[in-house]
């Protein structure tokens, strides 16, 4: 009889203790579930936040390399004498850029005789089918400024012209071709940060 009682006992005290321990087990308290959740969101804002600036910083550095390119392929057309709607350019290519703009232009300067100039009229100089291409500079940037030793003081437009066979470098702010270099900059409209390239008449063209 004793040795019965003392294994129920014993039986009862397993049960007490197990339920103890699963008594003593606590969930998240609403208090530290939204302090979690906060945490979790300020990380993930300051995570986008700086995901943002980087794309508009690596925009603005992609803007200036593609800018860049894209002036040393009119340079590369003129110096391998490509035909523009078949036929040989009498003022070889060139690249027109327009202040506040996204988009510029590769155009091949047909006039006879050449008007170191981008015209989309009588004839269009940029014409697709002909070998002329419009770029778009990527997003948020734009060209903001434009300066040239020309006789224009603030250019709203810029005509970069290479000549075969060297080829020589024409540079035309809307008056009359620069004497020395242009400058030209691009600006990210979200950060207002800017980026400058340069081109000289002896055809060199970086970014700074």
């Amino acid at each position: 009889m004793c040795y019965v009682l003392c294994v129920m006992c014993q039986k009862q005290q397993i049960q007490n203790t197990k339920y103890k321990i699963l008594n003593t087990r606590k969930g998240f308290t609403m208090i530290e579930l939204v302090i979690s959740l906060f945490i979790i969101m300020m990380m993930v804002a300051l995570f986008l936040a700086n995901y943002s600036a980087g794309n508009n910083s690596n925009n603005l550095s992609l803007g200036a390399q593609q800018l860049v390119s894209d002036i040393r392929l009119a340079q590369n057309k003129a110096l391998g004498a490509t035909p523009y709607n078949g036929s040989q350019s009498a003022g070889g290519w060139g690249m027109h850029i327009d202040k506040n703009s996204p988009n510029y232009i590769l155009f091949a300067d047909v006039n006879t005789p050449a008007n170191m100039k981008y015209d989309s009229s009588p004839i269009d100089e940029a014409s697709l089918a002909s070998g002329g291409q419009t770029f778009s500079l990527p997003s948020k940037i734009i060209v903001s400024n434009i300066t040239a030793n020309g006789s224009v003081p603030n250019p709203t437009s810029l005509d970069i012209t290479f000549l075969p066979p060297d080829p020589s470098t024409r540079i035309y702010d809307g008056t009359g071709t620069s004497s020395d270099i242009a400058t030209i900059t691009l600006q990210n409209t979200v950060t207002s940060k800017t980026t400058t390239i340069t081109v000289n008449v002896l055809g060199l063209i970086q970014a700074n």
